[in-house]
């Protein structure tokens, strides 16, 4: 049987706990990056960003980009929680958005979670806010600037 002494400082830590959990209990972003593509390292499950880049040019619109990666990590969750990107176009429409089921160990988990995107299309230049959701509230946001250049001499390719 536990002691009345041990039994006091359980309390006291579950009820320590318990406050901390209240105050923390806040999502907190630590990424949100677009990029080319990401590849995880199978041996270690460390991830490799390339091409990493906040504005998009093309030649024409509508402009289609066959393929893009975004990149997001976040922590002080706990259990099961549903992870959003959205992203927003200038006239406040919903472009896009991606749900995911990302399970969070304890509040000091982190883990990296990657939306990749097969032939996003903008249909013209403007900017558009990426965010970043964790239970229907954006914790995180950023811009992709979108804009149309001029096809310089010898160049066949938009840059991305």
């Amino acid at each position: 049987m536990l002691s009345s002494k041990i039994f006091f400082i359980i309390v006291q830590v579950l009820l320590f706990y318990a406050a901390m959990k209240d105050n923390l209990s806040d999502a907190v972003p630590l990424a949100l990056i677009v990029c080319d593509t990401v590849i995880t390292d199978a041996a270690t499950g460390k991830k490799t960003l390339v091409g990493i880049f906040n504005a998009i040019g093309a030649q024409k619109f509508p402009h289609v980009v066959p393929q893009l990666s975004i990149f997001a990590s976040l922590t002080n969750l706990e259990g099961e929680t549903e992870i959003k990107i959205r992203m927003i176009a200038g006239n406040n429409a919903t472009v896009l958005e991606l749900p995911a089921k990302v399970p969070f160990r304890n509040l000091l988990d982190a883990p990296e979670i990657v939306f990749n995107l097969q032939n996003l299309r903008f249909p013209a230049p403007g900017t558009f806010e990426l965010q970043l959701l964790a239970r229907d509230e954006v914790i995180a946001s950023r811009l992709l600037v979108v804009s149309e250049m001029k096809a310089q001499p010898g160049q066949n390719k938009p840059q991305q």
